[in-house]
């Protein structure tokens, strides 16, 4: 069972700021669904001003909804260096890896919301945030660790990863 959304792959991300990584981000998400980068960073920016998305040193969730007949995306961006984070509210945070949920809006709010938790649980995981950030270079690996953490969203039991296979690869 497929848990993950589709996910594009910006890897490695050369960008310096926040407001750098929305504008890359957004630009990849207009493609998809066929619309303005510019209300996509205003959209992601309003999440934003509810509380930070980053829920984990290094990591964050930026995520937004949209309309349209696309079904739910996911963007992974791996940067070649951490940039600043910030919210008007947090202390500095520095992230190096953003993995951006787009809901459709005829999805299930609870099942979105799961999905944003189970993600935030299964990528809390030290192991596997390295194994992307080794990764960020290689798309194939990448793969692999994507097909990896949607084996763990689809399983009830302890998160529990597996490394071995990734760097073998």
């Amino acid at each position: 069972m497929i848990i993950l959304p589709e996910t594009k792959i910006l890897a490695p991300l050369f960008c310096f700021s926040k407001k750098r990584l929305f504008e890359e981000i957004a630009q990849c998400a207009a493609s998809i669904i066929n619309t303005d980068a510019d209300d996509i960073v205003d959209a992601l920016n309003k999440r934003e001003t509810l509380g930070s998305t980053v829920f984990y040193p290094g990591i964050s969730i930026p995520h937004t909804v949209f309309e349209g007949k696309t079904p739910s995306f996911a963007i992974l961006c791996i940067l070649n260096k951490p940039i600043t984070f910030n919210s008007i509210d947090a202390d500095e945070q520095l992230i190096d890896i953003a993995f951006s949920m787009f809901f459709n809006k005829k999805d299930n709010v609870e099942k979105s919301e799961t999905l944003l938790q189970n993600i935030t649980k299964v990528l809390s995981n030290n192991d596997l945030l390295n194994s992307l950030r080794l990764a960020k270079n290689e798309i194939k690996k990448i793969e692999i660790i994507l097909n990896q953490i949607d084996i763990l969203l689809d399983s009830s039991q302890h998160i529990i990863v597996d490394t071995t296979m990734i760097n073998e690869n």
